[in-house]
């Protein structure tokens, strides 16, 4: 690739800025950059040895460990409770499984997440007697630095380590992916389908919006090492973005598309779920995607629109993805996942996304963050100049997606 003038170099890398941003849920660069040891790699730098561990709880322990090493805490006065909410973790059963499990999920996060953003799903599994197992890829949960130093194969060697260790425990096994971890579960999954009964991918990046540009990071990466170092303001996520982190996971959505030619189509239940109005993946080439791969009977796919109509078809069912109640106009990449009820995302949650580190109009991010009325949606319905706008990270319909995993895995247990 040629980048033939300092201007075209310049704007090159303002789309990539642009890209990995996206990739991590928001869109914008930042004016402030993080400090260095948290731009340096320290931690996950010896994988296998987290690999060796002979189950699920010896695992978890030692990936909290790492993390408590390396972690550079958003508070430091919260510091403990900051490693517990983004390391791996077993949810307890429903209270009517009486100790009876019907199986294993694992549930992986996306790029720049922690395990933390997957518990609202891990709890609807564990309701339906699933031993949710919550994922923390290598690479998170401790500073954006240790980005640089991971590889796609990283994420894969621990997801097959994890099925490994549940195909030795149970006859069921889930498995459940969003964005970037949508794409490590279905290439897992299509590879080793006489082990895994059945998968969900959330928002998955089978397709990103942004993929003109992400196929070339693996040559940026040693020319621009970062494409955004802006100062975190959710200690639940990394803000800055290494190039690297790109490069790996087009590497990773590459892997998965060379596999589903050759080990697809997916013969066994397999849901997407994704909001229309997302603007990271593309929802209408996901949906053709999971038309033409999924084959079993039980497969199927739920759309969230807020405005677009669809007609109904077979196997693919339309919900709200707005809602006036709750002041939800749209939901984003970060929202479909997580529950109203969510301490940190949720309606009233302890985080709000409002734009403070993106190029929004001041103005705008401190009418968003006094107001007690705050509208929740993409960017671009920021319009009514008396309108507070955030960014959704929750969803007003997450009862009704919840009630269709519950069925989903259900009707896997019930093949069983």
């Amino acid at each position: 690739m040629r980048i033939s003038s300092p201007i075209h170099y310049l704007r090159f890398v303002t789309a990539y800025t642009l890209l990995a941003t996206s990739l991590s849920g928001c869109i914008g660069s930042r004016s402030v950059e993080a400090p260095p040891v948290y731009l340096s790699p320290a931690g996950w730098q010896n994988n296998e040895r987290l690999l060796s561990n002979k189950n699920f709880a010896q695992y978890a322990s030692a990936v909290r460990e790492e993390v408590k090493r390396y972690r550079l805490p958003f508070a430091p006065e919260n510091a403990e409770h900051e490693v517990e909410l983004v390391s791996p973790l077993e949810l307890p059963l429903g209270t009517s499984c009486n100790g009876q499990s019907s199986g294993i999920a694992i549930l992986v996060h996306g790029l720049s997440d922690t395990a933390f953003s997957l518990r609202d799903i891990g709890g609807v599994l564990a309701e339906s007697c699933f031993k949710s197992r919550l994922v923390l890829l290598p690479g998170h949960g401790t500073r954006a630095g240790d980005l640089l130093t991971t590889r796609h194969e990283d994420w894969q060697n621990t997801l097959n380590y994890l099925i490994d260790q549940a195909v030795n425990e149970t006859d069921t096994i889930i498995l459940i992916g969003f964005s970037l971890g949508g794409v490590l579960t279905l290439d897992a999954a299509v590879q080793r389908q006489d082990d895994i009964d059945g998968i969900i991918g959330i928002s998955p990046a089978y397709y990103l919006s942004s993929a003109r540009l992400a196929k070339w990071a693996n040559l940026l990466a040693p020319i621009s090492r970062w494409v955004d170092r802006g100062v975190q303001d959710d200690p639940l996520r990394y803000e800055a973005m290494p190039t690297r982190g790109v490069a790996e996971t087009w590497s990773a959505m590459t892997n998965m598309h060379k596999n589903m030619e050759k080990f697809g189509p997916v013969k066994i239940p397999w849901m997407l779920t994704q909001s229309m109005d997302d603007a990271v993946v593309v929802p209408e080439q996901n949906e053709l995607f999971w038309k033409k791969q999924a084959k079993n009977p039980n497969s199927q796919l739920i759309r969230f629109v807020s405005t677009q109509q669809y007609l109904d078809e077979q196997s693919v069912m339309t919900l709200p993805g707005s809602s006036d109640a709750d002041r939800v106009i749209a939901l984003t990449h970060l929202a479909i996942h997580q529950s109203p009820v969510n301490p940190h995302y949720g309606k009233n949650g302890t985080y709000r996304n409002c734009g403070g580190n993106m190029p929004r109009e001041q103005d705008r991010v401190k009418q968003c963050e006094e107001s007690e009325d705050v509208w929740y949606g993409l960017w671009d319905t920021d319009q009514a100049d008396n309108q507070a706008m955030a960014f959704s990270t929750f969803n007003p319909s997450f009862d009704l997606l919840a009630n269709e995993i519950k069925r989903f895995a259900s009707r896997i247990t019930a093949e069983r």
